[in-house]
C-alpha cells in the first residue's frame, strides 16, 4: 500500500490528543496520542484488552473521551454534527452491523437513506459484486449468509459510504483466503484515492500491508514503526 502522506505535510484527518477512557478506576486508555493522515493505512496492534477497540470507538464518536480531545479536520468531534461524523467516518466493529431480515442490497439502500442520500441500485449491486457477493445472493436476506458473506457485505457498506476515514476492527474475521485478498485490494484502492484507513488486527498479512503500525499496550500508544 502507498506510503503515509504524513511526510508530505498534509493535515491529519483525525487527531487524538491525550485521550483517556476508564471503567471505574481502571484506565482502558490513558494519554493516547494519535494522528491519522489522508491516504495512509494504519495498523493498531497489541494484545486483546489493550485498548484498540476502545480507541476506534472514540475516534468514531461511538464513545466520548473522558479526558483529552479528538479532532476531525481540526474541529473537536464534540462540535461536529452527528450526521457529518457519520458521513466522514465509517466504522466496522466486531459484528457486521447488518439488519438480518434485509437483503444485502436492502442493507446498503437503508444505510444510504440514513445518510440522506438517494440510493443508486446499480451502483450498490456493483459495489457488492466487488466484495464478492454474487448477484444471485444480493437479494437474499443476510440472515442466511455465512459469517464470511456477512463480513463481505459489511465491507461493501463501508466502501459504499464514501467516507474519508475507515475504522476497521478485526476486518478479516470470517474471511477465507479469497475474502482476505478482496479486503487487501479494497483497502489498497481506498488509500490510493485518499481515504485514511485505521485497522485493529492480529492478522499478519493485514498488518504487513499497512504503511504504518502503532502498538497499543496497557491503554497507551507505545511505539510505531514504518
Amino acid at each position: 500500500m502507498q506510503e503515509s502522506s504524513q511526510t508530505s505535510g498534509s493535515r491529519p484527518v483525525l487527531q487524538a490528543s491525550s485521550v483517556a477512557w476508564a471503567v471505574g478506576d481502571r484506565f482502558v486508555l490513558l494519554d493516547a496520542d494519535l494522528s491519522i493522515f489522508p491516504g495512509e493505512c494504519l495498523a493498531l496492534t497489541g494484545d486483546n484488552g489493550a485498548g484498540k477497540s476502545t480507541l476506534l470507538d472514540l475516534l468514531a464518536a461511538v464513545r466520548t473521551a473522558q479526558a483529552g480531545e479528538i479532532r476531525l479536520y481540526n474541529t473537536p468531534l464534540s462540535q461536529v454534527e452527528p450526521a457529518e461524523i457519520a458521513r466522514r467516518i465509517a466504522r466496522l466493529g466486531h459484528k457486521p452491523g447488518l439488519y438480518l431480515d434485509l437483503s444485502a442490497c436492502e442493507n446498503l439502500i437503508l444505510f444510504e437513506a440514513l445518510q440522506g442520500r438517494q440510493a443508486d441500485k446499480e451502483t450498490i449491486a456493483a459495489r457488492l459484486g466487488e466484495v464478492g457477493i454474487l448477484p444471485a445472493d444480493q437479494h437474499r436476506p443476510v440472515r442466511a449468509f455465512s459469517r464470511g458473506m456477512l463480513q463481505r457485505t459489511a465491507l461493501g457498506r463501508i466502501v459504499h459510504s464514501q467516507a474519508d476515514v475507515w475504522l476497521l476492527d478485526e476486518p478479516s474475521t470470517g474471511l477465507d483466503a479469497s475474502g482476505l485478498q478482496i479486503l487487501l485490494r479494497t483497502i489498497e484502492q481506498a488509500c490510493a484515492q485518499g481515504t485514511a484507513v485505521v485497522l485493529a488486527s492480529h492478522d499478519p498479512p493485514l498488518i504487513q500491508a499497512c504503511s504504518r503500525r502503532v502498538r497499543v499496550s496497557g491503554g497507551r500508544v507505545l511505539a510505531e514503526a514504518a
